[in-house]
């Protein structure tokens, strides 16, 4: 786990969580050294609810371990019972602001609107993916290409860096970079569509989608923060 908190769904409710070895990994303390408060305190923890575990690595190996999924108030609780010194002070300072930053994107993921973008979204990468599929690739392949086939992840990673977020993340993107990623999408299909009707070579055709991008881009005035997850 790279990410200070997450997202995680336990028992068929999204909460957000750190975990006993992300705070032993920054802390600078052993991950046996905190889970043993963890253990000691039991009922001072779960004052603040239940204290769900998780295992990583395989069960007898030197990887295995087993890690306690801590809510906010719990991660709070398990601060105080450390040493105060100036790491585990800078510490406390991200792990809050971390905790902040998630909460808000949890309630946007949640909102009507969040998911309705999202949905919408989906719809315009489906348009895109079967103009690609049914016009472009086999454009490309009466055109000479050997990789036609690898046109649809080219696409893929040009919306991606467009809007500045890694592959596989739009789940974790903003209501405003879901929206400009629509737009994007909806440009790409139709420019797509328009080019195979006059035959523009496929080269070509990728190098005006990814000009029109950048220039939508430029437009949108995306703010810096693209992730919050």
């Amino acid at each position: 786990m790279n990410e200070l908190v997450q997202i995680k769904n336990i028992k068929g409710i999204e909460d957000i969580f750190t975990d006993s070895k992300i705070i032993a990994d920054k802390t600078k303390y052993k991950h046996d050294s905190i889970t043993k408060i963890l253990r000691r305190y039991k009922n001072d923890f779960e004052e603040f609810g239940p204290m769900d575990t998780m295992s990583v690595g395989k069960n007898g190996t030197r990887d295995y371990l087993k890690l306690y999924l801590l809510n906010e108030q719990q991660a709070t609780l398990l601060m105080t019972y450390l040493e105060n010194n100036p790491i585990i002070r800078k510490f406390k300072i991200e792990l809050v602001k971390e905790f902040f930053l998630m909460r808000q994107f949890l309630r946007e993921k949640q909102s009507s609107e969040w998911k309705e973008t999202r949905i919408k979204g989906k719809l315009s990468r489906r348009d895109e993916t079967d103009v690609i599929m049914t016009k472009l690739i086999p454009l490309a392949i009466s055109q000479g290409s050997k990789n036609a086939g690898k046109l649809y992840m080219a696409y893929s990673k040009l919306v991606n860096k467009c809007v500045g977020i890694p592959s596989k993340s739009r789940e974790k993107a903003t209501k405003r970079v879901l929206d400009v990623i629509y737009n994007l999408e909806n440009l790409i299909e139709h420019v797509i569509s328009e080019e195979v009707n006059r035959g523009t070579y496929y080269k070509d055709i990728y190098q005006i989608c990814k000009g029109k991008c950048n220039l939508m881009i430029e437009l949108s005035y995306l703010p810096e923060q693209r992730l919050i997850a």
